[in-house]
């Protein structure tokens, strides 16, 4: 049986290696190159439909964005704000791509939601807002973590 990945790696690097040859020759902000290396992985998990290759490419991607706005001027956290989504779009390109909404995995959820939580906070409430949401954060984690065990446990 023919292996149909074995170009993958290749072409991997091969786009990497142009990028940052353009970024060289054009002078371009090498930053450039987290968002590029994130397209590439989304590249590759269309073409083989790997998990593996979904989650650099939803954390790349987004990490790339709002490193792009950020150095466009964008204010607030839009590199928090970037990531949290990248994770988001794991998650929801896994449910448009799996069979059942059952058989997505959410765990993407839990840090995607708490990096726009804090980028929000910081927007919304400016400095002290998101340093308060940095510092709660662990505290909510700590009680759905405590829901979770107790749910099961107790009846209604």
């Amino acid at each position: 049986m023919l292996d149909r990945t074995g170009w993958l790696p290749g072409v991997i690097l091969i786009v990497i290696g142009a990028t940052l040859f353009a970024i060289q020759w054009l002078h371009l902000d090498a930053d450039v190159i987290v968002l590029v290396i994130g397209l590439v992985f989304a590249g590759a998990y269309a073409a083989t439909r790997r998990y593996g290759l979904l989650i650099p490419a939803g954390i790349l991607s987004g990490l790339g964005a709002g490193i792009l706005l950020e150095d466009f001027g964008v204010t607030r956290e839009p590199v928090v704000l970037g990531l949290g989504l990248g994770f988001l779009a794991i998650y929801g390109v896994d449910l448009a791509t799996s069979r059942s909404p059952q058989r997505a995995r959410w765990w993407p959820l839990i840090p995607g939601a708490i990096l726009i939580a804090v980028a929000g906070a910081g927007g919304a409430f400016g400095d002290e807002g998101g340093r308060t949401i940095q510092q709660a954060w662990p505290v909510i984690l700590i009680v759905i973590g405590a829901w979770l065990l107790v749910r099961g446990r107790v009846s209604v």
